[in-house]
């Protein structure tokens, strides 16, 4: 299958997630066109690809301006065919269940924002990059996080992405693509 990939990222962790995915289904014999929406790329004809997974993180509450003006400009081409939306955010290892929603309601906004709405959804748990942020942004991120009961210790980053469930979700999105190819 031909996979075209679409991302954007703020700290880095969600091009780690890509880069994973990418490497995932490369590895399951699929064709992968990788595209951060920052860059000059274009998006190929519909009849260039199979399928789309989008991948971006959550800041103060919506998705980065470069992926939402890309997806904005193509939304009729990724409509064309199955899509996945991953969206990263720390809000998804939280026990507390308005937060999850937050972020669905993120996603929800993006697409009424861009005309783009996949038919898979995956919240994936992104990183304490504590090492790379400043002393405000440090000492804030720590404030939450302990009142969240997370992690405190500004000497290390800390990571929450569930790999498992997240290979899970592409696996069963990518086999449940050819199905829908047609009926979107």
């Amino acid at each position: 299958m031909r996979i075209l990939v679409l991302y954007a990222t703020v700290e880095g962790h969600t091009r780690k997630i890509v880069g994973h995915l990418t490497s995932t289904l490369e590895k399951a014999g699929h064709d992968v066109r990788l595209i951060d929406s920052t860059g000059d790329d274009t998006v190929p004809a519909a009849d260039e690809f199979d399928a789309v997974i989008a991948a971006a993180p959550v800041h103060v509450g919506s998705f980065p301006a470069p992926l939402r003006r890309f997806v904005k400009a193509n939304a009729e081409t990724l409509m064309a065919r199955p899509g996945a939306f991953i969206s990263v955010s720390l809000s998804a290892a939280s026990a507390d269940k308005g937060e999850v929603q937050e972020i669905a309601d993120c996603v929800e906004e993006f697409s009424k924002e861009t005309g783009w709405w996949p038919i898979s959804i995956h919240h994936a748990a992104g990183a304490l990059k504590y090492t790379e942020y400043d002393f405000f942004r440090r000492w804030m991120l720590k404030r939450i996080a302990g009142k969240e009961g997370g992690p405190t210790d500004t000497s290390r980053d800390h990571e929450f992405t569930d790999w498992n469930a997240l290979d899970a979700f592409v696996k069963e999105f990518v086999e449940q693509a050819p199905n829908l190819a047609g009926k979107i």
